[in-house]
């Protein structure tokens, strides 16, 4: 049975669209927003860069003539709070140099730092605001030392306010020269520019319309006129915006990033902070590492390597028979499962002491088992609501178990008194660490170039890993007892976002 004839298709007329096809008009690859198809690569649409370039026109005009409305802003709200302040600061200034020959001079001498801090918070405050500059504040002030002279010292040698001073006083001319430019060359471009409007709105006496200006008996009391006036007065307003502009670029933002932010001897501080906390993060992750893959490996490795001796020293132990060989190879598979038995106590032992399983569940937790591991009577008292650094619980840690090791052998204490807590502090948080024990006291840190089988050995050790965090061992230990050993290891907040759980108990 012959079947009926194809039909060719009709090229003639278009296709319908199908599935996999997009039909006319319909969004695809190189269509929509912006975008043409052109040979199938996505192009961007000419008649949107055609829309957009008039506005961006239209903008930068605006902005060549006025200026952005952030430099006009603080062209017409930073002159007046920085005259007041660094006039206020120039008069402390020079009272204070002038009565320097009696005590009032340098008490006053030691306000100008402290205020001009205040001064130049609010100078960042408006340039970020306004121009956008962000400014980062000098470090906070480290805590003044004890005694009036020692407090006063710090005060005089305030570097980052004596720079916030000068950025308030060199801020006057330039303040005045803003002022200068706006009440001058800005206003008298701004009446021109809109002196059409005035020409229309005001009469004044006699035949003649406007404000009254006239040129050489040539008054500008036409249509014709008024425009060209306002014409006219484009040219001071460009003036204007450039010195303004010039002023803030060339003088206002160097001189802010120079004197409001912090010195180059702090940003390197800062850096070398920052790379020491990676360092010591990087080394605090490659030994958790090191203790997850002896754990993992090694020990797991010497575990089986056992199990399998103990079970050859069973087949062994079954077979019948005294020879030599046989009684010797029972005492060989003897010594090598006792060795390993040995080996893996010591693995354990260095995994234990590279990160203590215990720290897993919290420092809180790593010290209550610690007293109950100890020597002596031992009690551990904690308050930590907020979890600090796996590195910095490491430090306490490790800390802990040697001067609990050293109160043991050495103080001849019958009882340890161990606490921890965390306390606010102005750059972050401080976990402080106590160990207390009855003993004879006398304990000290070596000094330098002092021997090494001298006293406080290892107390040395204790006060050098402290340090690698900025943290501080303080002593008190005198002859006779007690002895109480402090740690103190700052370390930043994680999230300043997060509500301060030690703000919200006080």
């Amino acid at each position: 049975m012959n079947s009926p004839p194809r039909q060719l298709p009709d090229h003639s007329q278009p296709a319908e669209p199908t599935s996999g096809t997009l039909a006319e008009g319909a969004p695809g690859p190189g269509r929509g927003r912006g975008f043409e198809a052109d040979g199938g690569a996505a192009t961007p649409d000419r008649s949107g860069r055609r829309r957009r370039r008039p506005r961006r026109l239209t903008r930068g005009l605006l902005r060549a003539v006025f200026g952005s409305p952030g430099e006009v802003a603080y062209e017409l709200l930073a002159p007046l709070p920085g005259f007041v302040c660094g006039a206020a600061l120039l008069l402390i200034l020079a009272s204070g140099l002038f009565a320097s020959v009696i005590l009032v001079g340098p008490v006053l001498l030691i306000g100008v730092p402290f205020a001009a801090r205040g001064t130049g918070a609010m100078h960042r405050v408006l340039l970020r605001g306004l121009l956008g500059e962000r400014i980062q504040p000098p470090p906070r002030r480290s805590r003044s030392p004890r005694g009036l002279l020692g407090r006063a010292r710090a005060a005089l040698t305030d570097a980052d306010g004596w720079r916030s001073a000068a950025f308030t006083i060199a801020f006057l001319p330039v303040g005045a020269l803003l002022v200068l430019v706006l009440a001058t060359i800005r206003l008298y471009g701004l009446v021109t520019l809109t002196y059409p409007i005035w020409w229309w709105l005001v009469r004044s006496d006699g035949d003649h319309r406007g404000l009254g200006l006239g040129f050489g008996g040539v008054h500008l009391d036409n249509w014709a006129a008024a425009l060209l006036t306002g014409l006219a007065g484009l040219l001071p307003m460009v003036l204007s915006t450039w010195c303004t502009r010039g002023l803030l670029d060339l003088a206002v933002r160097p001189m802010a990033h120079a004197l409001l932010g912090p010195g180059r001897l702090d940003a390197r501080v800062h850096v070398l902070e920052d790379t020491r906390a990676l360092a010591v993060q990087d080394a605090a992750a490659t030994l958790r590492r090191i203790e997850r893959d002896l754990h993992d490996g090694a020990q797991a490795r010497m575990v089986a390597v056992a199990m399998t001796l103990a079970r050859a020293r069973e087949r062994l132990a079954r077979l019948p028979g005294t020879e030599p060989g046989l009684v010797s190879g029972r005492e060989l598979v003897d010594t090598a499962l006792a060795e390993s038995r040995t080996a893996i106590g010591e693995l354990r032992e260095l995994i234990r002491g590279i990160h203590p399983p215990a720290l897993d569940d919290g420092l809180d937790v790593a010290l209550e088992t610690l007293a109950a591991r100890a020597g002596i009577p031992a009690t551990a008292e904690t308050d930590l609501p907020v979890r600090p650094p796996e590195a910095i619980a490491s430090i306490a840690y490790f800390c802990a178990a040697e001067l609990l090791t050293n109160a043991a052998r050495h103080s001849g204490a019958t009882a340890v008194r161990i606490g921890a807590h965390v306390d606010a502090a102005p750059d972050g948080r401080v976990l402080r660490l106590t160990v207390r024990d009855d003993g004879h006291g006398g304990a000290h840190l070596r000094r330098r170039g002092a021997a090494r089988h001298a006293g406080g050995t290892g107390l040395a050790g204790l006060a050098e890993r402290v340090s690698t965090v900025d943290g501080r061992l303080l002593i008190v230990s005198p002859d006779g007892g007690p002895t109480t050993i402090t740690v103190e290891l700052p370390f930043p907040r994680r999230d300043d976002a997060e509500p301060d759980v030690l703000t919200e108990a006080r």
